[in-house]
This record gives structure tokens, C-alpha cells and sequence, in this order.
């Protein structure tokens, strides 16, 4: 069996490659969603990526949990059911 990339070879040495318009819109597509998902992750750890260079601990802090449900919401408009 060939090896691939003389398999992508013609006899007259140019590649024999096609790139239809939807596979570039797909090639594309998945570089910005690599950048944008690199990002994610830089975003969600970079507490851990800047403690990891400077030599410093990360500060472990209790935070609220952001999807908690709460029973008095300070949003919430007066009740006006008493009237």
C-alpha cells in the first residue's frame, strides 16, 4: 500500500487536491471553534494558569453558586395581594 501522501501526488509532482466551498466553510468553522473554545478554557482557568507561572497558590474561595434558587428574590416586585 501506498504511503498517503503519494497517494495525494500526481505523476507530474502537483498535488491532486480539491476544496469545494462547503469543506472551507467547515475548515473554517472548526478553526473559530477551536479559538473561541481556547478562550473557554483560558477564561475558566486562568486564576490557575497566572498562580501556575508567578509561583503563588491559588486562593480556594466559596462562591455562591450562580444556578442556586433562592426563596426571597431582591428582584422580585412588592405583593400586591394584601390590598
Amino acid at each position: 500500500m501506498k504511503p498517503f501522501f503519494e497517494v495525494l501526488i500526481t505523476i507530474n509532482g502537483k498535488p491532486n487536491l480539491y476544496l469545494d466551498p462547503s469543506s472551507g466553510s467547515m475548515i473554517i468553522q472548526m478553526v473559530i471553534a477551536a479559538v473561541l473554545g481556547l478562550g473557554v478554557v483560558v477564561r475558566v482557568f486562568w486564576k490557575n494558569i497566572k498562580a501556575f507561572f508567578t509561583g503563588k497558590k491559588v486562593d480556594v474561595k466559596v462562591s455562591e453558586d450562580p444556578t442556586a434558587v433562592f426563596t426571597d428574590d431582591p428582584t422580585a416586585l412588592p405583593n400586591s395581594d394584601k390590598e
